[in-house]
């Protein structure tokens, strides 16, 4: 088998609080934002620019160390292949202090794998399908 070619575009969710948005980029491109998210939540911080938050990566595998997530910041000036995103990955928003510029946790609540509400079952077949029976 072929070996598989990189994608020609790659997918990107980026992540915070109750948030998701969804990114089309090139692999040419850098991960950076050239506008900043106008979203107007009471759990998001305040942001007024691109230098209010950065974007982070989750480290998996060798380079993670310990049960708690850690996540990587990524740099601005490399092209998303040489950042070794995958297609269709999650990024966060790290968020910046507005008093410090410290940055501050990644903040994210997880959707719910199962809703919450019961789903009805499908409706029962009848038993009467088929071929027409004689009447007795």
């Amino acid at each position: 088998m072929p070996p598989r070619q990189p994608p020609k575009v790659y997918q990107l969710l980026l992540r915070s609080h109750k948030m998701t948005i969804f990114l089309t980029r090139t692999p040419t491109s850098t991960p950076s934002l050239r506008y900043c998210p106008t979203v107007n939540l009471n759990d998001v911080p305040k942001v007024t620019g691109v230098d209010d938050f950065e974007i982070c990566k989750l480290l998996r595998g060798r380079d993670a160390v310990g049960p708690i997530p850690q996540y990587e910041i990524l740099d601005h000036s490399k092209a998303i292949k040489d950042c070794g995103i995958l297609n269709w990955e999650i990024l966060y928003f790290q968020f910046r202090d507005e008093v410090t510029g410290d940055l501050q946790p990644v903040t994210f609540i997880q959707p719910p794998t199962f809703e919450e509400e019961d789903i009805p079952p499908p409706p029962s077949a009848s038993l009467n399908k088929g071929k027409r029976k004689a009447a007795d």
